[in-house]
């Protein structure tokens, strides 16, 4: 049996979990690098100021293990011609999954047993834990970056400034500044969920956001947050209410008032030793497992409804590198859909200082009959009100 993706997420989402969205005429898309004019890191940055939280802890032999990883990446960058420009965090956590790997198969030829001593097997899962430790120090270190960066959120409020409720924002990143920026100015806007009540910009976080967090089903209340996401089941309203196994129903994303955010971050020890929460975002690498964040399927499914409606597409500072295969996936799925139909968007601007670099990885996705503009800028360059006029 053939199953059209596209057809079940028409007919299926928008009936099970009653999705709404507005249509849009024009798409933004923004990557690390519309984050960056106020001092937000780049994926490359990351990896450093990650990596500073293990020496802060004295982590010699986690510290060990990636002196020996980055010898190997930098030969790898060195063979192939390119310029090092610092080692991307989504490209640590590719390798080091390989790595671990090969430390199990190792275990092969070891002559004790898994558990017994310093072995191969051992090893692995201390470089499974570390990958844990570095998502955790993730949030730590873009929350500290977003504290910093509200001195220069005006920056920003240019953009916002300029954006309507027939625009849609498609967003990579985990913080909260655009957020800030439309509340600080006065403009209604929404994540997109079907929960949330009234109208507004849509701001739709790919990949979750720091201001999210993931409750049990059966402690949720406990917060008095307010509730961006619940699935509901008709299969399992006459049950007992003991979990079931499936994340999307056994938990509940909730959304941390503003004024309670910096408590919930730099708290969270604690609140993570009673198993209660934990932050709503997707993590490193180039598989996110989104499936486990639940609301990510109406995040995602909004979206292609905006990409499949949108005449103009802006994006900024997003490289589409080989880590967001993903979005490549999905937005390629709509645009063959779009072409198909002879129903292509107007224009697709591509705004970022390496754009003519980047313009293949977009080629690839959007297909060579659309009209693809270049604006070799940063994002604090950039003339907003002049772009998004008319």
């Amino acid at each position: 049996m053939t199953i059209d993706y596209w057809l079940f997420l028409g007919r299926s989402y928008a009936q099970n979990c009653r999705a709404r969205f507005m249509g849009v005429n024009r798409i933004f898309i923004l990557g690390a690098g519309f984050s960056k004019q106020v001092g937000m890191p780049l994926a490359n940055e990351l990896t450093d100021l990650i990596l500073e939280r293990f020496k802060e802890y004295k982590q010699t032999e986690m510290l060990a293990w990636f002196d020996n990883l980055k010898c190997r990446i930098d030969w790898l960058e060195k063979a192939s011609g390119k310029k090092s420009g610092g080692v991307n965090i989504e490209q640590v956590f590719d390798l080091a999954s390989f790595d671990a790997e090969l430390w199990k198969m190792a275990q092969h030829r070891c002559s004790l047993g898994r558990t017994h001593g310093d072995t191969p097997w051992q090893i692995a899962k201390d470089i499974e834990a570390w990958l844990i430790y570095m998502e955790d120090d993730l949030r730590d270190v873009i929350w500290e970056r977003q504290k910093n960066a509200r001195q220069k959120l005006s920056l920003i409020e240019q953009f916002s400034q300029n954006l309507r409720e027939d625009h849609a924002v498609l967003s990579f990143n985990y913080d909260t500044l655009l957020e800030e920026s439309l509340t600080k100015i006065g403009k209604p806007w929404r994540y997109g969920f079907a929960r949330e009540d009234g109208g507004g910009i849509p701001v739709l976080k790919m990949h979750g956001s720091i201001n999210w967090a993931v409750a049990r089903r059966d402690q949720s209340r406990n917060f008095d947050y307010p509730i961006l996401f619940e699935k509901e089941d008709r299969n399992k309203q006459c049950e007992n209410g003991n979990p079931t196994g499936e994340e999307e129903y056994d938990t509940v994303l909730l959304r941390i008032p503003d004024d309670k955010l910096a408590n919930r971050i730099e708290k969270r020890d604690l609140q993570l030793g009673h198993k209660r929460y934990e932050i709503g975002i997707a993590g490193l690498g180039s598989y996110k497992p989104l499936h486990k964040t639940p609301g990510s399927g109406e995040v995602w499914f909004n979206a292609t409804k905006a990409l499949r409606e949108a005449q103009e597409i802006y994006i900024i500072g997003f490289s589409l590198s080989p880590f967001d295969n993903m979005a490549r996936l999905h937005f390629g799925g709509m645009m063959c859909k779009r072409a198909e139909k002879k129903n292509l968007p107007q224009k697709v601007v591509l705004i970022d200082p390496k754009a003519c670099d980047l313009k293949t990885n977009f080629a690839s996705v959007f297909g060579p009959d659309v009209r693809m503009m270049l604006l070799e800028q940063k994002a604090e360059e950039v003339q907003w009100a002049e772009i998004m006029a008319g």
